[in-house]
Protein backbone atom coordinates (compact mmCIF):
# COMPACT_ATOMS: atom_id res chain seq x y z
CA UNK A 1 0.00 0.00 0.00
CA UNK A 2 0.64 3.53 -0.15
CA UNK A 3 3.02 3.98 2.67
CA UNK A 4 1.29 6.78 5.52
CA UNK A 5 4.49 8.05 7.32
CA UNK A 6 8.18 8.48 6.85
CA UNK A 7 9.23 6.10 9.51
CA UNK A 8 10.84 3.29 7.28
CA UNK A 9 13.19 6.35 6.30
CA UNK A 10 13.82 8.00 10.09
CA UNK A 11 13.58 4.76 12.30
CA UNK A 12 16.04 1.80 12.43
CA UNK A 13 13.86 -0.26 14.65
CA UNK A 14 10.97 -2.46 14.33
CA UNK A 15 7.89 -1.06 14.04
CA UNK A 16 6.09 -1.79 17.12
CA UNK A 17 3.31 -4.69 17.71
CA UNK A 18 4.25 -6.36 14.03
CA UNK A 19 4.06 -10.16 13.66
CA UNK A 20 5.64 -12.49 15.41
CA UNK A 21 8.95 -13.71 15.01
CA UNK A 22 10.10 -16.57 13.55
CA UNK A 23 11.03 -19.18 16.01
CA UNK A 24 13.87 -21.67 16.61
CA UNK A 25 15.49 -21.28 13.41
CA UNK A 26 19.13 -22.36 13.08
CA UNK A 27 21.33 -19.86 10.89
CA UNK A 28 25.10 -20.15 10.23
CA UNK A 29 26.28 -17.12 8.60
CA UNK A 30 29.13 -14.61 8.84
CA UNK A 31 27.49 -11.72 6.72
CA UNK A 32 24.30 -11.05 5.54
CA UNK A 33 23.18 -9.07 2.79
CA UNK A 34 19.35 -8.55 3.36
CA UNK A 35 17.88 -6.18 1.58
CA UNK A 36 14.48 -4.34 1.48
CA UNK A 37 12.64 -4.54 -1.45
CA UNK A 38 8.84 -4.67 -1.80
CA UNK A 39 7.31 -8.06 -2.86
CA UNK A 40 4.22 -9.32 -2.64
CA UNK A 41 1.45 -9.31 0.56
CA UNK A 42 0.11 -12.27 1.09
CA UNK A 43 -3.42 -13.48 -0.04
CA UNK A 44 -6.89 -12.77 2.31
CA UNK A 45 -9.55 -14.35 2.22
CA UNK A 46 -13.17 -13.08 2.84
CA UNK A 47 -14.35 -13.57 6.73
CA UNK A 48 -17.78 -14.50 7.75
CA UNK A 49 -19.22 -11.86 9.02
CA UNK A 50 -21.35 -11.84 12.65
CA UNK A 51 -24.34 -9.70 13.53
CA UNK A 52 -23.99 -9.89 17.73
CA UNK A 53 -26.24 -8.62 20.29
CA UNK A 54 -24.27 -7.46 22.85
CA UNK A 55 -22.23 -11.39 23.52
CA UNK A 56 -24.53 -13.04 21.12
CA UNK A 57 -23.36 -13.69 17.58
CA UNK A 58 -25.29 -14.71 14.91
CA UNK A 59 -23.47 -16.06 11.75
CA UNK A 60 -24.18 -14.48 8.18
CA UNK A 61 -22.73 -15.09 4.72
CA UNK A 62 -18.89 -16.06 4.43
CA UNK A 63 -18.02 -14.15 0.79
CA UNK A 64 -15.07 -15.35 -0.95
CA UNK A 65 -14.32 -14.12 -4.48
CA UNK A 66 -15.41 -15.77 -7.37
CA UNK A 67 -14.48 -18.86 -6.54
CA UNK A 68 -15.99 -18.74 -2.92
CA UNK A 69 -20.14 -18.76 -1.87
CA UNK A 70 -21.44 -15.65 -2.91
CA UNK A 71 -21.73 -12.78 -1.23
CA UNK A 72 -24.74 -11.25 0.82
CA UNK A 73 -25.79 -15.18 0.77
CA UNK A 74 -29.35 -15.35 1.37
CA UNK A 75 -29.67 -11.74 1.33
CA UNK A 76 -32.92 -10.26 -0.09
CA UNK A 77 -32.93 -7.02 -1.72
CA UNK A 78 -32.52 -4.27 1.06
CA UNK A 79 -34.50 -1.65 0.29
CA UNK A 80 -31.07 0.53 0.71
CA UNK A 81 -27.28 -0.68 1.24
CA UNK A 82 -24.77 1.45 3.02
CA UNK A 83 -21.49 1.16 1.46
CA UNK A 84 -19.11 2.01 5.04
CA UNK A 85 -15.39 2.81 5.09
CA UNK A 86 -13.10 4.84 7.49
CA UNK A 87 -9.36 5.42 8.02
CA UNK A 88 -7.73 5.00 5.06
CA UNK A 89 -4.70 6.42 6.73
CA UNK A 90 -3.96 7.82 3.18
CA UNK A 91 -3.54 4.53 1.23
CA UNK A 92 -4.97 5.02 -1.85
CA UNK A 93 -4.32 1.21 -3.20
CA UNK A 94 -2.08 -1.79 -2.85
CA UNK A 95 1.51 -0.73 -3.82
CA UNK A 96 1.75 -2.99 -6.88
CA UNK A 97 4.40 -5.21 -5.79
CA UNK A 98 2.27 -8.04 -5.39
CA UNK A 99 -1.16 -8.57 -7.50
CA UNK A 100 -2.49 -10.56 -4.00
CA UNK A 101 -2.53 -7.40 -1.89
CA UNK A 102 -5.87 -6.52 -0.58
CA UNK A 103 -7.79 -2.89 -0.75
CA UNK A 104 -7.46 0.55 -2.98
CA UNK A 105 -10.07 2.97 -4.05
CA UNK A 106 -9.83 1.32 -7.75
CA UNK A 107 -11.29 -1.77 -6.37
CA UNK A 108 -13.72 -0.52 -4.29
CA UNK A 109 -15.22 1.23 -7.11
CA UNK A 110 -15.23 -1.89 -9.18
CA UNK A 111 -17.33 -3.61 -5.79
CA UNK A 112 -19.57 -1.01 -5.80
CA UNK A 113 -20.46 -1.69 -9.57
CA UNK A 114 -21.66 -5.09 -8.63
CA UNK A 115 -24.14 -3.80 -6.02
CA UNK A 116 -25.28 -1.31 -8.80
CA UNK A 117 -25.61 -4.85 -10.88
CA UNK A 118 -27.13 -6.20 -8.26
CA UNK A 119 -30.09 -3.38 -8.58
CA UNK A 120 -29.15 -2.12 -4.92
CA UNK A 121 -29.42 1.43 -3.98
CA UNK A 122 -26.23 2.58 -2.28
CA UNK A 123 -25.35 5.36 -0.04
CA UNK A 124 -21.60 5.82 1.32
CA UNK A 125 -20.31 7.58 4.30
CA UNK A 126 -16.69 7.18 5.80
CA UNK A 127 -15.85 7.87 9.57
CA UNK A 128 -12.88 10.18 8.78
CA UNK A 129 -9.12 9.53 8.71
CA UNK A 130 -8.69 9.63 5.23
CA UNK A 131 -5.77 11.31 5.39
CA UNK A 132 -2.77 10.11 6.08
CA UNK A 133 -0.66 10.61 9.78
CA UNK A 134 2.53 12.52 7.74
CA UNK A 135 5.02 12.48 4.95
CA UNK A 136 5.51 14.88 2.03
CA UNK A 137 2.45 12.84 0.10
CA UNK A 138 -0.16 13.79 2.71
CA UNK A 139 -2.04 16.79 1.46
CA UNK A 140 -1.99 15.76 -2.23
CA UNK A 141 -3.02 12.28 -0.83
CA UNK A 142 -6.27 13.94 0.92
CA UNK A 143 -6.44 15.96 -2.07
CA UNK A 144 -7.35 12.87 -4.57
CA UNK A 145 -8.90 10.72 -1.48
CA UNK A 146 -11.79 13.49 -1.84
CA UNK A 147 -12.09 13.84 -5.52
CA UNK A 148 -11.80 9.75 -5.94
CA UNK A 149 -14.64 9.19 -3.11
CA UNK A 150 -16.61 12.03 -4.97
CA UNK A 151 -16.38 9.75 -7.71
CA UNK A 152 -17.47 6.67 -5.57
CA UNK A 153 -20.93 9.01 -4.49
CA UNK A 154 -20.18 8.98 -0.66
CA UNK A 155 -22.36 11.32 0.95
CA UNK A 156 -20.49 12.32 4.33
CA UNK A 157 -17.71 12.00 5.83
CA UNK A 158 -16.13 12.30 9.57
CA UNK A 159 -12.90 14.25 10.57
CA UNK A 160 -10.13 12.44 12.66
CA UNK A 161 -6.77 13.70 13.97
CA UNK A 162 -5.65 13.00 10.27
CA UNK A 163 -7.59 15.85 8.64
CA UNK A 164 -7.15 18.05 12.13
CA UNK A 165 -3.11 17.72 11.70
CA UNK A 166 -3.39 18.66 8.17
CA UNK A 167 -4.59 21.36 9.06
CA UNK A 168 -7.76 20.88 8.58
CA UNK A 169 -8.42 24.07 7.28
CA UNK A 170 -5.98 24.89 4.45
CA UNK A 171 -7.12 21.31 3.19
CA UNK A 172 -10.94 21.43 3.24
CA UNK A 173 -10.21 25.09 1.52
CA UNK A 174 -8.41 23.42 -1.25
CA UNK A 175 -11.10 20.24 -1.66
CA UNK A 176 -14.12 21.18 -0.11
CA UNK A 177 -14.74 24.15 -1.80
CA UNK A 178 -13.09 23.71 -4.91
CA UNK A 179 -15.71 20.71 -5.42
CA UNK A 180 -19.08 20.94 -4.53
CA UNK A 181 -19.20 17.28 -6.07
CA UNK A 182 -16.93 16.12 -3.35
CA UNK A 183 -18.33 14.30 0.19
CA UNK A 184 -19.55 16.84 2.94
CA UNK A 185 -17.53 16.56 6.06
CA UNK A 186 -19.75 16.90 8.92
CA UNK A 187 -18.64 17.38 12.87
CA UNK A 188 -21.90 17.86 14.51
CA UNK A 189 -20.10 19.00 17.95
CA UNK A 190 -17.83 21.18 16.15
CA UNK A 191 -17.56 24.43 18.22
CA UNK A 192 -17.53 27.46 15.56
CA UNK A 193 -18.01 25.30 13.16
CA UNK A 194 -19.95 28.02 10.75
CA UNK A 195 -17.85 30.64 11.85
CA UNK A 196 -14.46 28.74 11.45
CA UNK A 197 -15.25 26.50 8.43
CA UNK A 198 -17.95 28.53 6.77
CA UNK A 199 -19.37 26.22 4.09
CA UNK A 200 -16.60 23.44 4.72
CA UNK A 201 -17.78 21.47 7.32
CA UNK A 202 -21.69 20.64 8.25
CA UNK A 203 -23.23 19.55 11.15
CA UNK A 204 -25.24 16.72 9.33
CA UNK A 205 -25.66 15.75 5.43
CA UNK A 206 -28.63 14.00 4.04
CA UNK A 207 -28.12 11.47 1.28
CA UNK A 208 -30.44 12.50 -2.09
CA UNK A 209 -33.47 10.68 -2.57
CA UNK A 210 -33.38 7.25 -4.80
CA UNK A 211 -36.84 6.29 -6.12
CA UNK A 212 -38.51 4.78 -3.18
CA UNK A 213 -35.53 3.86 -1.45
CA UNK A 214 -34.75 4.69 2.53
CA UNK A 215 -33.20 8.71 2.89
CA UNK A 216 -30.23 8.32 4.77
CA UNK A 217 -29.28 10.95 7.56
CA UNK A 218 -26.01 11.33 8.86
CA UNK A 219 -24.32 12.98 11.52
CA UNK A 220 -20.94 13.26 12.88
CA UNK A 221 -19.28 13.14 16.30
CA UNK A 222 -15.86 13.24 17.97
CA UNK A 223 -15.58 11.35 20.80
CA UNK A 224 -14.66 12.66 24.11
CA UNK A 225 -11.13 11.24 24.40
CA UNK A 226 -10.14 12.31 20.91
CA UNK A 227 -11.43 15.75 21.51
CA UNK A 228 -9.17 16.02 24.64
CA UNK A 229 -6.36 14.51 22.86
CA UNK A 230 -6.46 17.34 19.72
CA UNK A 231 -7.97 20.26 21.71
CA UNK A 232 -4.19 22.05 21.86
CA UNK A 233 -5.26 22.42 17.88
CA UNK A 234 -7.50 25.32 18.66
CA UNK A 235 -10.62 22.63 17.91
CA UNK A 236 -12.81 22.29 20.91
CA UNK A 237 -15.50 19.91 20.74
CA UNK A 238 -19.22 19.92 22.55
CA UNK A 239 -20.37 16.83 24.63
CA UNK A 240 -22.34 15.02 22.18
CA UNK A 241 -25.57 15.26 24.59
CA UNK A 242 -25.80 18.97 23.72
CA UNK A 243 -26.03 18.60 20.03
CA UNK A 244 -27.07 15.30 19.04
CA UNK A 245 -30.71 15.77 19.82
CA UNK A 246 -30.91 18.79 17.37
CA UNK A 247 -29.02 17.06 14.79
CA UNK A 248 -31.71 13.95 15.29
CA UNK A 249 -34.37 16.32 14.78
CA UNK A 250 -32.86 18.07 12.00
CA UNK A 251 -32.10 15.11 10.05
CA UNK A 252 -35.92 14.26 10.76
CA UNK A 253 -36.99 17.64 8.99
CA UNK A 254 -34.99 16.84 6.22
CA UNK A 255 -36.93 13.73 5.83
CA UNK A 256 -33.95 11.41 6.86
CA UNK A 257 -35.64 8.17 7.28
CA UNK A 258 -32.46 6.00 8.76
CA UNK A 259 -29.65 7.79 11.30
CA UNK A 260 -26.35 6.91 10.86
CA UNK A 261 -23.90 8.29 13.11
CA UNK A 262 -20.01 8.98 11.75
CA UNK A 263 -18.37 8.35 15.66
CA UNK A 264 -14.80 9.18 16.07
CA UNK A 265 -14.38 7.22 19.04
CA UNK A 266 -13.80 3.66 20.16
CA UNK A 267 -16.26 1.01 20.49
CA UNK A 268 -17.22 1.53 24.04
CA UNK A 269 -17.69 5.04 23.44
CA UNK A 270 -20.16 4.43 21.02
CA UNK A 271 -21.50 1.52 22.70
CA UNK A 272 -22.64 4.08 25.20
CA UNK A 273 -23.43 6.61 22.48
CA UNK A 274 -25.66 3.69 21.30
CA UNK A 275 -27.77 3.48 24.78
CA UNK A 276 -28.32 7.35 24.63
CA UNK A 277 -28.90 8.52 21.06
CA UNK A 278 -30.97 5.61 20.16
CA UNK A 279 -32.27 6.82 17.16
CA UNK A 280 -29.08 6.15 15.67
CA UNK A 281 -29.39 2.96 13.75
CA UNK A 282 -26.08 2.68 12.65
CA UNK A 283 -22.94 3.69 14.37
CA UNK A 284 -19.82 3.57 12.17
CA UNK A 285 -17.09 3.92 14.80
CA UNK A 286 -13.32 3.85 15.07
CA UNK A 287 -10.92 1.38 16.43
CA UNK A 288 -7.33 1.10 17.51
CA UNK A 289 -6.55 -2.30 16.08
CA UNK A 290 -5.94 -2.12 12.21
CA UNK A 291 -8.01 -5.55 11.30
CA UNK A 292 -11.38 -5.32 11.49
CA UNK A 293 -13.61 -7.76 13.34
CA UNK A 294 -15.80 -9.50 10.81
CA UNK A 295 -18.75 -8.55 13.73
CA UNK A 296 -20.99 -5.77 14.08
CA UNK A 297 -22.68 -5.33 17.80
CA UNK A 298 -25.90 -4.45 18.58
CA UNK A 299 -26.69 -2.67 21.07
CA UNK A 300 -30.62 -2.75 21.64
CA UNK A 301 -31.91 -1.44 17.62
CA UNK A 302 -28.39 0.16 16.68
CA UNK A 303 -25.82 -1.58 14.95
CA UNK A 304 -22.00 -0.74 15.41
CA UNK A 305 -19.38 -0.87 13.26
CA UNK A 306 -16.01 -0.72 11.81
CA UNK A 307 -14.45 -1.82 8.58
CA UNK A 308 -10.37 -1.88 9.84
CA UNK A 309 -7.45 0.82 8.60
CA UNK A 310 -6.21 1.05 4.96
CA UNK A 311 -8.70 0.49 2.98
CA UNK A 312 -8.61 -3.09 3.15
CA UNK A 313 -11.90 -3.61 3.88
CA UNK A 314 -15.83 -2.12 3.13
CA UNK A 315 -18.43 -2.71 5.22
CA UNK A 316 -22.12 -2.96 3.86
CA UNK A 317 -25.29 -2.85 5.56
CA UNK A 318 -28.70 -4.06 4.40
CA UNK A 319 -31.62 -2.25 5.58
CA UNK A 320 -35.28 -3.51 5.13
CA UNK A 321 -38.00 -1.57 5.96
CA UNK A 322 -40.46 -3.48 8.71
CA UNK A 323 -43.37 -1.41 8.78
CA UNK A 324 -42.64 -1.00 12.70
CA UNK A 325 -42.31 2.34 14.28
CA UNK A 326 -40.08 1.41 17.26
CA UNK A 327 -37.54 -0.43 14.97
CA UNK A 328 -38.31 0.63 11.70
CA UNK A 329 -35.79 -0.90 10.12
CA UNK A 330 -34.21 -4.83 10.28
CA UNK A 331 -30.33 -4.76 9.42
CA UNK A 332 -27.92 -7.42 8.37
CA UNK A 333 -24.16 -6.61 8.07
CA UNK A 334 -21.34 -8.27 5.37
CA UNK A 335 -17.54 -7.36 6.38
CA UNK A 336 -16.19 -7.46 2.46
CA UNK A 337 -12.19 -8.02 1.82
CA UNK A 338 -11.24 -5.74 -1.44
CA UNK A 339 -9.30 -8.37 -2.52
CA UNK A 340 -7.62 -9.10 -6.38
CA UNK A 341 -10.79 -10.24 -7.66
CA UNK A 342 -12.44 -6.74 -7.52
CA UNK A 343 -9.12 -5.79 -9.94
CA UNK A 344 -9.86 -3.98 -13.11
CA UNK A 345 -9.39 -5.86 -16.10
CA UNK A 346 -7.26 -5.35 -18.74
CA UNK A 347 -8.22 -3.19 -21.29
CA UNK A 348 -11.02 -1.83 -18.97
CA UNK A 349 -9.25 1.32 -17.42
CA UNK A 350 -11.46 3.89 -18.63
CA UNK A 351 -14.26 1.95 -17.30
CA UNK A 352 -13.22 2.96 -14.16
CA UNK A 353 -12.79 7.27 -13.34
CA UNK A 354 -10.36 6.05 -10.18
CA UNK A 355 -7.81 4.96 -12.45
CA UNK A 356 -7.44 8.55 -14.44
CA UNK A 357 -7.32 10.14 -10.63
CA UNK A 358 -4.76 7.87 -9.94
CA UNK A 359 -2.56 8.66 -13.04
CA UNK A 360 -3.27 12.20 -12.56
CA UNK A 361 -2.12 11.89 -8.79
CA UNK A 362 1.39 10.27 -9.92
CA UNK A 363 2.17 12.81 -12.40
CA UNK A 364 1.55 15.54 -10.02
CA UNK A 365 3.93 14.07 -7.59
CA UNK A 366 6.49 14.08 -9.92
CA UNK A 367 5.42 17.53 -11.13
CA UNK A 368 5.91 19.19 -7.65
CA UNK A 369 9.26 16.98 -6.85
CA UNK A 370 7.87 15.92 -4.26
CA UNK A 371 10.88 13.26 -3.67
CA UNK A 372 13.12 16.00 -2.90
CA UNK A 373 10.91 16.60 0.51
CA UNK A 374 12.17 12.76 1.51
CA UNK A 375 15.59 13.26 1.53
CA UNK A 376 16.20 14.82 4.29
CA UNK A 377 19.82 14.03 5.08
CA UNK A 378 19.65 11.93 8.35
CA UNK A 379 22.53 9.79 9.96
CA UNK A 380 22.55 6.14 9.03
CA UNK A 381 23.00 3.97 11.95
CA UNK A 382 26.56 3.65 11.24
CA UNK A 383 27.26 7.67 9.92
CA UNK A 384 26.17 7.86 13.98
CA UNK A 385 29.21 6.46 14.95
CA UNK A 386 31.44 7.25 12.00
CA UNK A 387 30.29 10.43 10.54
CA UNK A 388 32.15 10.75 7.40
CA UNK A 389 31.22 7.48 6.17
CA UNK A 390 29.77 7.79 2.43
CA UNK A 391 27.72 5.37 0.21
CA UNK A 392 29.86 4.22 -3.04
CA UNK A 393 27.50 1.95 -4.54
CA UNK A 394 27.99 -2.11 -5.23
CA UNK A 395 30.37 -2.02 -8.15
CA UNK A 396 32.98 -0.67 -5.60
CA UNK A 397 32.00 -3.74 -3.85
CA UNK A 398 32.69 -6.28 -6.44
CA UNK A 399 36.28 -5.28 -5.96
CA UNK A 400 37.15 -7.62 -3.23
CA UNK A 401 33.82 -9.21 -2.43
CA UNK A 402 33.75 -11.01 -6.31
CA UNK A 403 31.40 -14.19 -4.77
CA UNK A 404 29.13 -11.69 -2.80
CA UNK A 405 28.55 -9.36 -5.35
CA UNK A 406 27.85 -12.65 -7.62
CA UNK A 407 24.84 -13.31 -4.99
CA UNK A 408 23.41 -9.87 -5.32
CA UNK A 409 23.40 -9.90 -8.82
CA UNK A 410 21.88 -12.85 -9.45
CA UNK A 411 19.45 -11.55 -7.17
CA UNK A 412 16.23 -9.87 -7.80
CA UNK A 413 17.52 -6.73 -5.10
CA UNK A 414 19.99 -6.25 -8.15
CA UNK A 415 17.12 -4.70 -10.36
CA UNK A 416 14.61 -3.57 -7.37
CA UNK A 417 14.35 -0.01 -9.70
CA UNK A 418 13.62 -1.65 -12.87
CA UNK A 419 10.13 -2.41 -11.09
CA UNK A 420 9.36 0.66 -10.48
CA UNK A 421 9.87 2.26 -14.29
CA UNK A 422 9.13 -0.99 -16.06
CA UNK A 423 6.41 -2.63 -14.33
CA UNK A 424 4.59 -0.36 -12.39
CA UNK A 425 1.20 0.50 -13.86
CA UNK A 426 -2.00 2.28 -12.69
CA UNK A 427 -0.64 4.49 -12.11
CA UNK A 428 2.85 4.66 -13.75
CA UNK A 429 5.70 6.75 -12.69
CA UNK A 430 6.67 5.52 -9.10
CA UNK A 431 10.23 5.99 -9.96
CA UNK A 432 9.51 9.47 -9.02
CA UNK A 433 7.53 8.63 -5.85
CA UNK A 434 9.68 8.40 -2.71
CA UNK A 435 7.33 6.23 -0.69
CA UNK A 436 7.94 3.89 -3.25
CA UNK A 437 11.97 4.52 -4.09
CA UNK A 438 12.71 4.08 -0.58
CA UNK A 439 12.70 0.33 -0.70
CA UNK A 440 13.76 -0.11 -4.40
CA UNK A 441 17.22 1.55 -4.15
CA UNK A 442 20.61 2.16 -1.53
CA UNK A 443 20.63 4.83 1.28
CA UNK A 444 16.91 7.03 0.62
CA UNK A 445 16.70 9.64 3.10
CA UNK A 446 20.27 9.07 4.48
CA UNK A 447 23.55 11.38 3.77
CA UNK A 448 25.03 10.68 0.84
CA UNK A 449 22.81 8.17 0.29
CA UNK A 450 20.36 7.76 -3.44
CA UNK A 451 18.94 10.96 -4.60
CA UNK A 452 18.25 10.46 -7.92
CA UNK A 453 18.60 8.32 -11.27
CA UNK A 454 20.98 11.17 -12.62
CA UNK A 455 22.63 12.18 -9.49
CA UNK A 456 23.36 8.85 -8.37
CA UNK A 457 23.11 6.14 -10.13
CA UNK A 458 25.62 4.09 -8.28
CA UNK A 459 22.67 3.81 -5.57
CA UNK A 460 19.97 2.45 -7.83
CA UNK A 461 18.91 -0.80 -6.72
CA UNK A 462 18.59 -2.66 -3.62
CA UNK A 463 22.67 -2.56 -3.22
CA UNK A 464 25.37 -4.43 -0.60
CA UNK A 465 24.97 -0.74 1.75
CA UNK A 466 21.23 -1.15 2.21
CA UNK A 467 21.92 -3.24 4.98
CA UNK A 468 26.20 -2.83 5.82
CA UNK A 469 25.86 0.98 5.53
CA UNK A 470 28.24 3.40 3.88
CA UNK A 471 31.27 1.71 2.64
CA UNK A 472 33.74 4.82 2.00
CA UNK A 473 35.57 3.90 5.46
CA UNK A 474 35.97 0.06 4.74
CA UNK A 475 37.03 0.76 1.21
CA UNK A 476 39.31 3.27 2.15
CA UNK A 477 40.94 1.08 5.03
CA UNK A 478 39.34 -2.65 5.14
CA UNK A 479 41.47 -3.66 7.76
CA UNK A 480 40.30 -1.50 10.97
CA UNK A 481 38.36 -3.75 12.42
CA UNK A 482 36.02 -1.13 14.36
CA UNK A 483 34.50 -0.18 10.84
CA UNK A 484 34.37 -4.12 9.68
CA UNK A 485 31.96 -4.44 12.88
CA UNK A 486 29.73 -1.46 12.39
CA UNK A 487 29.57 -3.20 8.16
CA UNK A 488 28.65 -6.34 9.50
CA UNK A 489 25.41 -6.14 12.48
CA UNK A 490 23.85 -9.11 11.00
CA UNK A 491 26.82 -11.30 11.69
CA UNK A 492 26.43 -13.51 14.77
CA UNK A 493 28.54 -12.01 17.97
CA UNK A 494 30.16 -14.75 20.59
CA UNK A 495 27.30 -16.19 22.84
CA UNK A 496 24.46 -14.40 21.22
CA UNK A 497 21.47 -16.17 21.22
CA UNK A 498 20.16 -17.52 17.97
CA UNK A 499 16.33 -15.49 18.70
CA UNK A 500 17.70 -12.65 19.38
CA UNK A 501 19.91 -12.88 15.86
CA UNK A 502 16.84 -13.85 13.87
CA UNK A 503 14.88 -11.13 15.14
CA UNK A 504 17.66 -8.49 14.46
CA UNK A 505 18.15 -9.75 10.52
CA UNK A 506 14.12 -10.20 10.43
CA UNK A 507 13.17 -6.57 11.85
CA UNK A 508 16.01 -5.42 8.92
CA UNK A 509 14.57 -6.89 6.27
CA UNK A 510 11.02 -6.40 7.21
CA UNK A 511 11.56 -2.36 6.86
CA UNK A 512 10.16 -3.02 3.34
CA UNK A 513 9.29 -6.48 3.52
CA UNK A 514 6.27 -5.70 5.83
CA UNK A 515 2.60 -6.45 6.76
CA UNK A 516 1.71 -3.93 3.65
CA UNK A 517 4.09 -5.03 1.15
CA UNK A 518 5.07 -8.40 1.79
CA UNK A 519 3.10 -10.87 3.82
CA UNK A 520 4.71 -13.79 2.54
CA UNK A 521 7.61 -12.57 4.18
CA UNK A 522 6.93 -14.34 7.55
CA UNK A 523 8.19 -16.75 9.95
CA UNK A 524 7.56 -19.86 7.77
CA UNK A 525 8.88 -18.21 4.87
CA UNK A 526 12.01 -16.35 5.91
CA UNK A 527 14.42 -19.48 5.66
CA UNK A 528 13.56 -19.21 2.18
CA UNK A 529 14.26 -15.67 1.97
CA UNK A 530 17.27 -15.90 4.19
CA UNK A 531 18.97 -18.71 1.23
CA UNK A 532 18.71 -16.21 -1.57
CA UNK A 533 21.07 -13.95 0.29
CA UNK A 534 23.54 -15.71 1.97
CA UNK A 535 26.84 -15.16 1.30
CA UNK A 536 30.24 -15.43 3.07
CA UNK A 537 32.96 -12.80 2.96
CA UNK A 538 35.70 -13.26 0.49
CA UNK A 539 38.73 -12.78 0.74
Amino acid sequence: MEKDDQNRLLDPSPAAGRRTRRQGVTIKFTVLALTLVSAAAAAGFFMAPLLRQDEDKVNEAAPEPQSGPPLFRNWPKPDVALMLSGEQHGYLQPCGCSPVQIGGLARRFNFLQTLDKRGWTVVAGDVGDIAQGSGPETRIKFEYSMKMLGQLGYTAIGVGKNEVNLPLLEALAETVLNNKDEPRPVVTNLVNRQKDFPEMIEAWAVSKAKGNAPVIGFAGIVGPALAREIKSSGLNFLPEEQVLPQAIQGLRAEKADLLVLLYQGSLEEAKECARKFPEFQVILHTAAEPEPSAEAIKVGNTMLVNPGHKGRYVGVVGAYRTGNAQQPFDLRYQLVELAPAYETPEGKDNDNPIHALMQEYAQQVKDRNLMRQFLLDSAHPLQVEFPKAEYVGSQVCNRCHKSAFKVWKDHPHSKAFDKLVVKAKRPTLRQFDGECVVCHVTGFGYRTGFRGPEETPKLLHVGCEACHGPASLHVADDGDKKIRAAMNPFKARPGEDKKKLEDRIFSACEKCHDTDNDTHFNSKSFPDYFKKTYHTVDP
